[in-house]
């Protein structure tokens, strides 16, 4: 089972919560984990082909303070395509275009996925995921326009439709400002989203019986978590199948629902 976790808030928060979620699940999801977040306009990004319990680096980001960011993107892998568990199979991945950094992580399946027309970007390992962002990177590119306004959003909405039509599709996408979510249209697995408020030196913990996630900030803030699973009972919105959702500094853009029939 693959699992996702992102962040988009209208200022720098800590980090905290999504290194320990997802500590807590990696026993059902071996096969790697990976964090990614904006410092500034560049991408961070720590990730390794090993569970959380067995990594150096987890050890090194528990105990580092100066995590901050307002975008993150947290995912953790239980292979289902490629080969032996490699670094450049692990998500999340990341392409530069036009002076901005994407990232993604995807959760499920795409058949099919070595005939997807790539154009300039190329995968590094072997995995439907890395195709599948590298197509989109490709339709960036050769649209040649940001994922800054609507009629972005809504191409990107139906280009990932089409994907979905192929298999299995929730996935998180950044280009260091906006967090983007799609669920799949399927209803397969699921992503929900919260909003969070926070006063000076807030602290919210969110917890079920398999996690435990605490956020801080150190001045007034807002935005949202994103998640596969909500972290507490009270409070988070499931996203229609065939949502996307676009964040940017802490507040939803666009949420439109686009399914089967009409994409």
């Amino acid at each position: 089972m693959c699992e996702l976790m992102g962040l988009s808030f209208d200022r720098p928060v800590s980090a905290d919560f999504s290194i320990q979620a997802f500590a807590l699940r990696d026993q059902e999801n071996a096969d790697g984990w990976g964090l990614a977040w904006y410092p500034d306009q560049s991408a961070a990004i720590v990730k390794e082909p090993l569970s959380w319990r067995r990594s150096n680096y987890s050890r090194f980001l528990e105990k580092y303070e100066g995590l901050r960011a307002r975008i993150y993107i947290a995912h953790v892998r239980h292979k289902t395509v490629g080969g032996p568990v490699t670094h450049a199979d692990t998500h999340p991945f990341c392409r530069e275009l036009a002076g901005s950094e994407y990232c993604f992580a995807h959760n499920g399946t795409i058949k099919g996925f070595e005939s997807l027309t790539l154009g300039m970007y190329h995968p590094l390992g072997g995995t439907d995921s890395e195709y599948v962002f590298c197509h989109l990177m490709a339709g960036l590119a050769e649209r040649d326009l940001p994922l800054s306004e609507e009629s972005d959003w809504r191409w990107l909405h139906r280009t990932l439709a089409e994907l979905n039509h192929s298999g299995k599709l929730n996935c998180l996408l950044s280009d260091g400002k906006h967090l983007l979510g799609y669920r799949d249209f399927h209803g397969w697995k699921g992503l929900s989203l919260r909003r969070l408020r926070f006063n000076p030196h807030d602290e919210r913990v969110f917890s079920d019986a398999s996690m435990e996630v605490t956020m801080c900030c150190e001045d007034d803030a807002q935005g949202y978590v994103i998640a596969t699973y909500p972290l507490s009972e009270t409070g988070w919105h499931e996203l229609a199948p065939g949502n996307l959702v676009v964040l940017d500094g802490g507040t939803l853009r666009f949420s439109e629902v686009i399914g089967p029939s009409n994409s």
